[in-house]
C-alpha cells in the first residue's frame, strides 16, 4: 500500500508546495532579519531568530503533511473524530478569551500556538461531514443546510470576541463555499446570497461610519483602504510603505536582502506584508511565481475535488482550495490595498508557525484524496 501510494503522488501539488514553502523560508529569513536589531534589541535575539522558528514550523508541518497523506481515508469522516474535533475546537476558543496572550491588538495565542488556524480546518471538515451523509434531504429541507452553521457562527462569535475578524471571514466565505457546493438547489442560493448582499452591504457601511461594533483598528482600516494617502504618517501608513515597497521592486526587484521597507517601515515584513518584501526584493517576477505556485494547487485540488466519486471527500477538498484561495486573495488585496487590511497571512509563505502546520495539513489531505482517486481508478 505505501508503495502505492509513492507510486501515485500527486507532482501537480507538491512540487509548487515545495517552491512555496522554500521560498517563503528564504523571504522569511530576509524580511525579519533586521528585526531582532530594529524592535527586539532587549531580547538578544539573532537575526535568524524567526527564520529558525519557520523552519522547525516547516519541519512540522511536512510531517503532519506526510501522516495525513498516509492515514486511512475512513477515519476523516468518522463521527467521533468530527466530534472530537467540534470540542476541542471550542474549548480552544475559550481557552484563547480566558489566558491567551495579547499580540497586536488581539488576543489570538495560547499553550504557544493560534487556535484560529486550526479552525479553518476544522469548520470545512464539520462541513463535509454534515452535507455528505445528508445528500439526499439537503435539496429539499432548509433546515439539512443551516444546521451546522449554528456552530460555525459559534466559531465566529469567538474569534470576533478576540478580536479576529480576518479569519472571522474568511471561514464564512470557506465555508458559503462548501455550502454552495453541497447540493442544495442553486436558484435558492442565489437568492440567500443576493438577500444577504442588500442587507449586509449597508449595514456593514453604517458600522465603518460610526464606529458601530467594530474596534478603532478595524475603524482606521477601512479609512486607510479609502484613502491610504491621506493618511499616509497614522493609518495609512503600512499601506503607503507596501506600495512604495512594490513600486521600488520593480520587473526584477533590488536583490535578495537588499530590501528598505523592512528596515522599520513595514512594521510586521515577514508575515502580513511578506508579499511586498518579495515584491521589493525579486520583483514583479518573484511575486508571479507566488501567485502562480498558489493557483496551480488551488487548480489541481479543484480538479481532484471534481473527480472525486465520494461526497465527502468532494467537499473536503472544495473547502480547502476555497480556503487557500480566498486567504491569498485577502492577504494581496489587503497589502495592495484592494481591500481593507485584515491580517490574514500569504499561505505557505508569511511567518507563521500554527499557520503553516494547518496549511500543510490541508495539502496532505488533498494529497490523500487525490492518491486515492488514482488507486481506486487502477482497481476497476
Amino acid at each position: 500500500m505505501l508503495k502505492k501510494y509513492l507510486k501515485n503522488m500527486d507532482y501537480m501539488i507538491i512540487v509548487p508546495l515545495l517552491i512555496l514553502c522554500l521560498f517563503g523560508l528564504i523571504m522569511v529569513y530576509s524580511a525579519s532579519s533586521a528585526l531582532p536589531t530594529i524592535r527586539y534589541q532587549s531580547m538578544h535575539w539573532p537575526s535568524d531568530y524567526f527564520f529558525r522558528k519557520q523552519l522547525l514550523s516547516f519541519e512540522v508541518g511536512m510531517v503532519a503533511f506526510i501522516f495525513l497523506m498516509l492515514m486511512p481515508a475512513t477515519i476523516f469522516r468518522k463521527r467521533i473524530i468530527l466530534f472530537l474535533n467540534l470540542i476541542i475546537s471550542v474549548l480552544l476558543l475559550i481557552a484563547v478569551l480566558l489566558f491567551g496572550q495579547v499580540v497586536n491588538n488581539a488576543k489570538s495565542w495560547v499553550f504557544g500556538i493560534q487556535p484560529a488556524e486550526l479552525i479553518k480546518l476544522s469548520s470545512i471538515m464539520l462541513l463535509a461531514g454534515w452535507y455528505s451523509k445528508r445528500q439526499k434531504g439537503i435539496t429539499k429541507n432548509w433546515k439539512m443546510l443551516f444546521a451546522p452553521w449554528i456552530v460555525i457562527f459559534l466559531f465566529v462569535v469567538l474569534l470576533r470576541m478576540q478580536p479576529d475578524t480576518g479569519t472571522a471571514i474568511l471561514i464564512i466565505l470557506a465555508c458559503a463555499t462548501v455550502s454552495f457546493c453541497s447540493g442544495f438547489i442553486v436558484k435558492r442560493l442565489i437568492v440567500l446570497f443576493t438577500g444577504g448582499v442588500l442587507v449586509l452591504y449597508p449595514l456593514v457601511s453604517f458600522c465603518v461610519s460610526f464606529g458601530v461594533g467594530l474596534t478603532d483598528v478595524q475603524v482606521n482600516r477601512f479609512l486607510a483602504f479609502r484613502n491610504p494617502f491621506d493618511y499616509a504618517q497614522g493609518i495609512g501608513f503600512q499601506i503607503v510603505n507596501s506600495m512604495i515597497a512594490f513600486a521600488n521592486g520593480g520587473l526584477t526587484g533590488v536583490g535578495l536582502g537588499k530590501s528598505i521597507q523592512k528596515l522599520g517601515y513595514l512594521p510586521e515584513p515577514h508575515t502580513d506584508f511578506i508579499l511586498a518584501i518579495i515584491g521589493e526584493e525579486t520583483g514583479l517576477i518573484g511575486v508571479v511565481i507566488v501567485i502562480t505556485c498558489l493557483f496551480l494547487i488551488v487548480w489541481r485540488g479543484l480538479l481532484i475535488a471534481h473527480k472525486s466519486n465520494d461526497s465527502f471527500d468532494t467537499l473536503l477538498a472544495t473547502g480547502i482550495c476555497a480556503m487557500i484561495a480566498i486567504q491569498t486573495f485577502i492577504n494581496i488585496g489587503g497589502v495592495t490595498s484592494l481591500i481593507p487590511l485584515t491580517g490574514v497571512p500569504l499561505p505557505y509563505v508569511s511567518y507563521g508557525g500554527t499557520s503553516m502546520i494547518v496549511m500543510l495539513s490541508m495539502a496532505g489531505i488533498l494529497m490523500n484524496i487525490s492518491i486515492r482517486n488514482k488507486i481506486s481508478k487502477e482497481t476497476l
